[in-house]
């Protein structure tokens, strides 16, 4: 039993600004980096050309297309911004039939698809073709006039939640604060589900963090071009690195082929937050972090949870900055944390790396920080999630810390 399909990509071309080359390769490193994260082993898939994927189900027979149904509103997003409610200039097929069939389909060309959608005749015999909706859903193409409202429209129960569950996630950014000039230096993204009952962030603690780390940062990757598109200033922006995920032989290709459709020239304003790291890391691991992220990322910040890390065993300038995460743990507890970390600094100095302390929830530790000189700090004590970036805004220390400046696209969970 083996589930086989064509996927196809279909893009307005008329309404791009890209060349046709510069939109296929666009197309095709999306799609691909999508699929990557969404297209979970031991399903499989492979490209066929720019705009079609050969997919395979090993287990199935016939493909869940759950997955897929957000590729075509995060492609749109990508190539040409938010689109209005209810539109879109990307179009998902799938087409299931012989492998002949299915290479006959992959080759035709953009006006052959569209009369294919709605004429049966115009599609290669032998398969059925079928829209993915971005819930999820298949449509029959062309559409059967003879569906009955329950079966096209009036989906309840089950099939509406799972519409439901195909909401964009929520994007957001929270300010890095830089306590010497008392300005916010950069902003950290994050991406969370709509179906999550709280909200993700790298700089809230352990129990904002995702189960799936692999997947939230490559949503964090796609909520960057909104960010880097819409921010005032071009400070930076951290996206979150998985270090245990990425330092994965088996994953480190889906990490690159994700990162890849990033812009190169964006690469100064773009930093990575490299988090779980341990308290030594080997030379190996920071040399295949840097082997993966340097040609996207300008900056690479390690975070970890321990106040001893090892600073002295890494070489001057080896990463751009070390940022300790506050425990979950009681207020004293994690002002001895703080403290001894704090202790540290000079040897950061000696390495010409910067320190950070995230996860600053009190005044208490704002203020244990900021007295110790601590350069960079976040976290809900700080800066709480923004629907825009801070990045370059002066915010004075009795200010903080910074609550939404302005409403969210929908609501973040608690």
């Amino acid at each position: 039993m083996s589930a086989l399909a064509c996927l196809r990509v279909v893009v307005r071309s008329d309404q791009s600004a890209y060349s046709e080359a510069a939109l296929g390769l666009l197309v095709a490193k999306f799609t691909a980096a999508f699929l990557e994260v969404r297209w979970s082993w031991p399903r499989k898939f492979s490209l066929i050309n720019p705009y079609a994927f050969l997919l395979n189900d090993p287990r199935a027979a016939e493909l869940d297309t759950a997955e897929l149904g957000r590729l075509s509103a995060e492609l749109h997003d990508h190539l040409f911004g938010v689109a209005e409610a209810g539109g879109s200039d990307v179009t998902v097929l799938l087409y299931e039939g012989e492998d002949s069939a299915m290479a006959q389909f992959a080759d035709l060309d953009e006006a052959q698809l569209l009369q294919a959608m709605t004429d049966p005749a115009a599609a290669p015999p032998g398969g059925r073709l079928s829209q993915i909706t971005p819930d999820g859903r298949r449509l029959q193409l062309p559409p059967v006039e003879t569906e009955t409202t329950d079966a096209a429209v009036g989906q309840t129960g089950a099939g509406a939640a799972r519409g439901m569950d195909r909401l964009p996630n929520v994007e957001a950014v929270q300010g890095v604060y830089y306590s010497a000039r008392e300005i916010f230096v950069a902003d950290v993204v994050a991406s969370t589900p709509a179906e999550s009952r709280a909200h993700y962030s790298l700089v809230d603690g352990d129990d904002h963090l995702p189960a799936d780390p692999a997947a939230f940062d490559a949503d964090c990757v796609i909520a960057a071009f909104r960010f880097l598109a819409e921010s005032r200033s071009n400070t930076p922006l951290y996206l979150p690195i998985s270090f245990s995920t990425i330092l994965r032989p088996s994953r480190r290709a889906a990490y690159a082929a994700v990162l890849s459709i990033l812009p190169a020239s964006e690469r100064r304003r773009l930093a990575a937050a490299v988090y779980d790291v341990p308290r030594a890391p080997s030379f190996h691991a920071l040399r295949q972090l840097h082997e993966v992220l340097d040609a996207t990322f300008s900056a690479i910040d390690l975070r970890t949870h321990d106040p001893a890390f090892e600073i002295d065993q890494l070489h001057a300038e080896a990463v751009s900055s070390v940022t300790l995460v506050l425990p979950h743990a009681e207020p004293e507890r994690r002002l001895l944390v703080l403290k001894r970390f704090i202790g540290k600094m000079e040897a950061y100095k000696r390495r010409r790396i910067w320190p950070g302390v995230t996860n600053v929830r009190t005044r208490r530790e704002l203020e244990t920080a900021l007295e110790a000189k601590m350069p960079f700090v976040t976290g809900p004590g700080v800066c709480r999630p923004q629907n825009e970036a801070l990045g370059g805004r002066a915010w004075r220390t009795d200010q903080l810390p910074v609550m939404p400046l302005v409403e969210t696209r929908r609501p973040l969970p608690a």
